[in-house]
């Protein structure tokens, strides 16, 4: 009797996490159910995927006085993990599986918020929604000479300019970020700058919205006993030089945002307030219709807005944004075209193409600029005028 009472019990309590489980994965509370350790059944709207344990890291976490390194290494056909401590002086290593590639870099003693304004370099790359394809990053920035063979900063005082989503979809972000970083720290030492501008899918990570991670990022987590959610926190590395980034830059007169700002923005905040807000948003805990709704990382802000790509707005709409800011020209990524192009009698320029795709036959494209004039470059370099 004693042994049916305890087999209903558990019988009883499966049916109960089974239940609660899907009614969390339907209102998209979870992203994911565990069922037995390494299986689980996804939210119905995350990409198919059928991605595994691979290399990966090193993800840096600051703990009370100790600063910890977790790692996936390849060995033979296999993997190994890592987990130890480091100093800060230390020199840490970022394997890339898919390329093969490894670059060294040291964490950087102190990180602070990014000014809002620039000024107008000789030339710039600006790319957006790389979405962790480290071999279309590559090839873009090998090609344009902004890196070296060794992944090193080549491109002196210029400025490589990245217009948000390295997040989600591919299987590469932690490499694409660690090379992002390393470079951010050698462009500076030669006058350049890397400026990485948040887009929705950095915001979503940061907030610990999973949707779109894939399959590899919560395998891995679970092989080195560190859940996904504590990556990208703020006692992270990464987290919190993320936590550094604007939603907004204005380069010259040029602006830069990831999705695009309404008409209808409020005029009252200033791009310096605006990336203030998005970055006070990041730790802040939001009801999902709340965080909808937001004007600064809701379905309408700069971050996701895209109104503007689909040309829902007017001339003299776009004109007057611009005007507000002070500003000739917005360029932004988030909506995927065929092509890089002006919009709005080149008042607006739309940089976000299927990078997979593209780089999967060898091809990337870039917008470039120089003497004043924007281009489209590709993976080897060749200008062609922007249409």
């Amino acid at each position: 009797m004693k042994l049916k009472k305890t087999l209903l019990f558990l019988i009883f309590a499966i049916i109960l996490y089974l239940g609660i489980g899907a009614l969390l994965l339907y209102t998209e509370t979870i992203q994911r159910l565990y069922i037995f350790p390494g299986w689980s059944i996804k939210h119905g709207n995350t990409d198919e995927d059928n991605s595994t344990v691979n290399s990966d890291g090193p993800i840096i976490i600051y703990d009370n006085a100790k600063i910890l390194s977790y790692q996936i290494f390849p060995k033979d056909t296999l993997f190994i993990t890592s987990k130890v401590e480091i100093n800060k002086q230390d020199t840490l290593t970022c394997y890339v599986d898919e390329t093969k590639d490894t670059f060294k870099f040291q964490l950087k003693d102190t990180l602070l918020i990014e000014p809002t304004e620039y000024s107008l370099p000789n030339k710039m790359l600006v790319i957006s929604d790389i979405e962790g394809n480290f071999k279309g990053f590559k090839s873009i920035l090998l090609g344009n000479k902004i890196i070296d063979n060794q992944l090193n900063w080549t491109f002196g005082n210029n400025h490589l300019v990245l217009v948000g989503d390295f997040f989600d979809r591919g299987l590469n972000i932690t490499e694409c970020l660690w090379l992002i970083y390393k470079l951010e720290k050698e462009a500076e030492k030669q006058g350049g700058k890397v400026h990485f501008i948040l887009g929705n899918h950095e915001i979503m990570n940061l907030k610990g919205e999973l949707k779109y991670v894939r399959d590899k990022y919560h395998e891995n987590a679970d092989t080195l006993k560190l859940d996904y959610e504590k990556w990208y926190t703020n006692n992270t590395e990464l987290g919190r030089w993320l936590r550094t980034k604007n939603g907004v830059e204005k380069i010259g007169d040029f602006l830069f945002f990831h999705a695009g700002i309404r008409k209808d923005f409020p005029e009252k905040y200033s791009l310096k307030e605006i990336n203030d807000n998005i970055r006070k948003t990041i730790d802040t805990n939001f009801e999902k219709s709340k965080k909808r709704d937001d004007i600064f990382i809701g379905n309408e802000s700069p971050l996701w807005y895209r109104g503007i790509a689909k040309e829902d707005e007017n001339q003299k709409d776009i004109e007057k944004t611009l005007t507000k800011y002070k500003a000739s020209k917005m360029i932004i990524g988030h909506t995927i075209f065929d092509q890089i192009q002006f919009l709005y009698h080149q008042k607006v320029i739309a940089i976000d193409l299927e990078h997979k795709e593209n780089s999967d036959k060898g091809k990337m494209f870039a917008l470039w600029f120089e003497k004043n004039d924007f281009k489209i470059t590709d993976q080897n370099g060749t200008k062609t005028a922007l249409k």
